[in-house]
């Protein structure tokens, strides 16, 4: 079962306890991120560093403060988990290329490679009247290992609890002012020096409002874009796609929003990095349709189901890392959130099969 890091207090109390309770798992990402580059690629993406290391100390130091406990904990350098969270940014800015086959530090490398799905449902779909997000995570093989859930009680902020892996702050999850976030790698043209877009998932989560997330995931010293989700127990589910200096938003209404990874908004169509990214559409239409089919009596285990599903194999919703499969990449770990609960449903590996773990807090 996905392992379940319990902490509370300053973004370095916090960094602390994750760095101690997934030392282990820290320790073999980071070796995992330095061997997925040659020492070339890793000079090229170290000269990058400067600046997102200035823009996160000047622009997100709770994220700074956070991020050089959890290293100082598990005995890593700070700058190799930076590089970690900032993998995306600095790759596209340096021009590096890195074969999908390889573990390195950025889990989607390619158009071929793209697999995160998002979906919110509004309280009209579910058996029960309740707000629900999913999310599948998808990266290069071996990243499973690294999945872990948080809950904590920070000092400053609501709680929460979230589902992150490898040292990210890539935190999906939802906070007990009934926030509920998730999202998935939009791959945009227009990177540019700032704060890394995984760390916005953790400063958004932090939030009270989806006003108050918004404003986050847009914020203007962002260097990359990214895709979130939001909701709240009232019902509101509202997608927002970020590029490095553009964002648009997206409302469900009374019905659902799926994502995929490729730009929706007409306005942002010209930004995305790749033009062929038909399986993007093809996993959208997908949980479209399976959410449609099912509307009315949406629960937990429908969308666990939905989030499992295996139509167009093995490029699926829920991809396997196996031989008959052909693929260098699959589904790492996946999360189900009750908003209206403030519950998080999460596993590592792939939801069809993999044990789940559930906490409300």
């Amino acid at each position: 079962m996905i392992p379940l890091i319990e902490t509370g207090g300053s973004p370095r109390e916090i960094g602390h306890d994750v760095g101690t309770g997934v030392r282990d798992q820290l320790v073999a990402a980071v070796a995992a991120i330095r061997e997925g580059y040659s020492s070339e690629e890793l000079r090229h993406l170290k000269s990058g560093l400067p600046p997102v290391l200035d823009a996160i100390d000047t622009h997100a130091s709770e994220c700074a403060e956070e991020l050089r406990a959890m290293a100082s904990a598990a005995g890593v350098r700070y700058e190799d988990l930076v590089l970690g969270n900032a993998s995306e940014e600095l790759e596209q800015a340096a021009g590096v290329v890195v074969a999908a086959d390889r573990i390195g530090a950025a889990p989607n490398r390619t158009p071929e490679s793209h697999g995160c799905t998002v979906v919110g449902i509004t309280p009209a779909g579910t058996s029960d009247r309740h707000v629900l997000l999913g999310h599948n995570e998808d990266a290069t093989a071996g990243w499973a290992d690294f999945a872990y859930v948080i809950t904590a009680e920070p000092t400053n902020a609501p709680a929460f609890v979230a589902f992150t892996y490898a040292g990210y702050l890539l935190h999906q999850g939802v906070n007990s002012a009934g926030l509920g976030s998730v999202g998935n790698a939009l791959y945009a043209r227009d990177v540019r020096p700032g704060i890394p877009k995984l760390l916005l998932y953790r400063r958004a989560l932090a939030q009270s409002t989806i006003e108050g997330a918004i404003r986050v995931a847009t914020d203007p010293n962002r260097a990359f874009g990214n895709n979130h989700l939001f909701a709240n127990p009232d019902g509101d589910i509202v997608d927002v796609e970020v590029s490095g200096a553009s964002w648009a938003l997206l409302n469900a209404g009374n019905r659902f929003l799926a994502h995929a990874n490729h730009f929706v908004s007409p306005v942002l169509h010209h930004l995305d990095a790749d033009e062929d990214l038909l399986n993007s559409r093809l996993r959208q239409m997908r949980v479209e349709r399976l959410v449609d089919a099912a509307w009315g009596t949406l629960d937990v285990h429908t969308l666990q189901t939905i989030l499992g599903d295996h139509a167009n194999y093995p490029k699926s919703v829920c991809k396997h890392h196996t031989p008959e499969s052909n693929l260098d990449y699959g589904t790492i770990g996946s999360v189900v959130i009750d908003v209206t609960a403030r519950t998080l449903h999460a596993c590592a590996g792939n939801p069809c099969r993999a044990p789940w773990r559930t906490v409300t807090l």
